[in-house]
This record gives C-alpha cells, structure tokens and sequence, in this order.
C-alpha cells in the first residue's frame, strides 16, 4: 500500500509543476476566429509563444515570451529580436506562434511579426523562412 501512496503523491506533484510551466505561454485573450476550418492546433515540436498583450485602447501593453515581458518601444522590440535569435541558433527548427487579441490593433501586431523576421536573420538563418502561425483555441481551452 505504501508505494501505491507514494507513486500517487508524484503523480500529484509532477502534474502541479507542469501545470506552471504550460500557464507561462498563454495570456487570457479573444482571438479571432475564423470562417473556415482551415487552422490546426500546434503540434508539440519546439516553439516560441510570443504573446502580445493587450491594451484597453486596442494597442499593446507588452510583448511577452515565455514569463519575461519587452515594452512595445523600440528598445523593448531589440530585446525581444535579441531573445528570440539566441533561441533560434540553439534550435534552427524551432517554430514562432504569434498570438494576439481581436481587439489588437494590426499596427501593433506587425512590429512582433517583424520582430520574428529580424531574429531569424539575427541567428543567421534564411529571413525568407519567417511565417506566422494564427492560432486558434477551442472554447474550451484557455485563449
């Protein structure tokens, strides 16, 4: 009975950490949805989240990766090109999923669409690989 107890309690703690670590991706949005069937959820391949958190006035308030947050000024979108091209030459396959909410203005939008752009060719890999994934959530999932 005591292993029975213990393997329960790894279980329990083992999901707890994982929780954490998969809650640093998503910041509660309503993204868009669209008129087709068409998008797909994202596989489990290694990937970049680059969240754009919105402002009430249709900006943006942040940009954040992972649990770390750039200001929507240019020396916070250096950063973020900075930040993203070091994960890029560790992992040259690494995939970036940009969410942003429907509320969100595209001039907002853009400067993380080519913030993605200019660290592919920060890393050193080919520029004309940069392609921005629309992700879509069911409404049961979080986003």
């Amino acid at each position: 009975m005591t292993p029975l107890i213990d393997m329960a309690f790894l279980l329990i703690v083992f999901f707890v950490l994982v929780s954490q670590v998969t809650g640093a991706e998503f910041v509660e949005m309503a993204l868009p949805k669209p008129a087709s069937n068409a998008a797909k959820r994202p596989g489990d391949a290694d990937r970049i989240v680059l969240n754009v958190i919105p402002a009430k006035d249709g900006g943006a308030a942040a940009y954040r990766v992972g649990k770390r947050e750039f200001a929507p000024d240019a020396a916070g979108l250096q950063q973020l090109v900075a930040t993203m091209a070091q994960a890029m030459k560790a992992n040259p396959g690494i995939e970036v999923n940009v969410r942003a909410d429907r509320s969100t203005a595209y001039s907002w939008v853009r400067p993380a669409m080519d913030a993605v752009a200019d660290a592919l060719a920060t890393s050193g890999i080919d520029r004309s690989r940069a392609r921005v994934k629309l992700m879509v959530m069911g409404a049961d999932s979080n986003g």
